[in-house]
């Protein structure tokens, strides 16, 4: 993916949102159905010393895999999580958090991504959690929703 192929316009909408804002994450790359975040440890997201708390693992994993999912889609569509699930694979303790999310289902109405989510420790990274994203997505052509 180049700078050009960069989703601004998801980035922009996912960003402003007052959740996405408290927990803290930053794009590193967005477009042609992936995505990926980051999110520092602050101490806000734990429940121990310099571990991840299961709550922002979870909310990275949702705003990484519904970000992929819509950056499949053209410019101007609108979407949301209607389902997602965390599988935690082991302690989270570490530096940050990097979320990798690739669009699985790119077509019709309901639209599904796979997370992975590492954690990194002193510069090595681990896979800590994996998740699914569906969202239901409206296009432009699709008209206005009830």
């Amino acid at each position: 993916m180049t700078v050009a192929d960069f989703r601004d316009d998801i980035a922009e909408w996912v960003l402003a949102m007052p959740a996405a804002a408290a927990v803290g994450f930053s794009f590193t790359a967005l477009g042609g159905g992936r995505s990926e975040t980051s999110l520092v440890w602050r101490h806000q997201h734990s429940h121990v010393p310099g571990a991840f708390q299961a709550g922002p693992i979870g909310s990275l994993a949702d705003f990484t895999g519904a970000s992929a999912a819509m950056s499949a889609l053209p410019r101007g569509s609108v979407g949301a999580t209607v389902d997602f699930t965390v599988k935690l694979l082991a302690e989270a303790r570490g530096d940050a958090l990097v979320a990798s999310g690739r669009t699985l289902r790119p077509t019709g109405t309901l639209l599904v991504a796979a997370v992975d989510i590492d954690v990194v420790n002193s510069g090595t990274r681990s896979t800590c959690a994996t998740a699914l994203v569906t969202i239901r997505a409206r296009r432009p052509a699709d008209g206005p929703t009830s």
